[in-house]
């Protein structure tokens, strides 16, 4: 192609991290760069691409407060689902599909490392049940064009949320 942008090219500079989550050690981070999910060391070490999916998009990393996951969306399949990958590198990535309206973000995990709050693009948010794969409609908009819900915290006990919505 002529265009510049469509080349295939390397690419490297943080202008290119769109999302990051620190682990609960604060050893490493997870990153979002240029649709890839990778950890990167805080001081020594080598960074991890966990995803390694070319032609597919993966954004919005949340490290787990046990340290042991990493969830994300990918649209590997084709539609976004929620995946849960070992914060190793190693082992299976739990993939599951989402009944909520195609493009999801802000996952936010639950103290307990149990739960997973985000939201859809209808800006309805979802409870997500890791070890069950069972997915609860929480809320959503009731008074016109939302500017999106948000999560904003966890109860120490982990059952419950907060968020912040508009009202009449």
């Amino acid at each position: 192609t002529d265009s510049v942008e469509a080349r295939a090219r390397f690419a490297k500079g943080t202008k290119y991290v769109r999302g990051a989550s620190i682990s609960p050690s604060g050893a490493r981070a997870a990153i979002e760069f240029r649709g890839e999910i990778l950890t990167v060391p805080a001081e020594k070490g080598e960074p991890r691409n966990l995803t390694n999916t070319v032609g597919a998009n993966e954004r919005d990393p949340s490290w787990s407060p046990d340290g042991k996951t990493i969830a994300y969306f990918s649209d590997a399949s084709g539609e976004y689902e929620l995946h849960l990958a070992p914060q190793g590198g190693k082992g299976e990535v739990k993939k599951h599909k989402l009944t909520g309206s195609g493009f999801y973000s802000n996952p936010v995990w639950s103290r307990d490392s149990k739960k997973i709050v985000f939201a859809d693009n209808s800006d309805s948010l979802w409870l997500f049940d890791v070890e069950s794969g069972k997915q609860t409609k929480i809320v959503e908009p009731k008074y016109g064009l939302s500017r999106g819900i948000k999560v904003s915290s966890w109860s120490p006990d982990s059952k419950w949320v907060t968020y912040a919505m508009d009202t009449p």
